[in-house]
């Protein structure tokens, strides 16, 4: 049976006084590589891999997933679970964007295994929304920190 899919996205505006691209980049790759930094209670480790490709084991709760993310630098990050060969299917494409000169956003984009059951609750809603909470309150964190003087410890 073909698998029901979610598909949406959002937009974040960056106010860029003082953050450069490159510096947005780091953090956003940062967020990549340690989600359980901004994300309580998500347990993460990292296989190895290169400057543009590694793979994180993602324990929550009694799962464990195993997450392919491709990095093309300074551009977007692209992460995927495969559903193939995994309990769920779930794919995140998060690009930067500077629709002026700038002035930057960060688009998330996502497209995962639907959790609403025809003719029952809508989670899919509830799942969306909890997605766009934890982008926001990740992208607050960010900017905090680069406007702190955070750098990443690996750049």
């Amino acid at each position: 049976m073909p698998r029901s899919m979610l598909h949406f996205e959002h937009v974040i505006p960056v106010d860029a006084k003082a953050i450069s691209r490159a510096d947005l980049w780091k953090a956003l790759v940062f967020r990549a590589q340690y989600p359980g930094f901004f994300t309580p209670g998500l347990e993460c480790t990292l296989q190895p891999g290169d400057d543009r490709n590694f793979v994180r084991v993602i324990r929550f709760a009694d799962t464990q997933l195993h997450d392919r993310v491709t990095l093309s630098p300074h551009d977007h990050i692209h992460s995927l679970i495969d559903g193939r060969h995994q309990p769920m299917h779930a794919e995140c494409l998060i690009a930067i964007e500077e629709p002026r000169p700038g002035q930057f956003a960060v688009r998330f984009s996502y497209r995962r295994d639907s959790i609403s059951e025809h003719g029952g609750l809508n989670a899919d809603e509830f799942l969306k929304s909890a997605y766009q909470l934890n982008d926001r309150e990740a992208m607050t964190r960010i900017l905090e920190m680069l406007a702190e003087g955070w750098s990443h410890p690996h750049s």
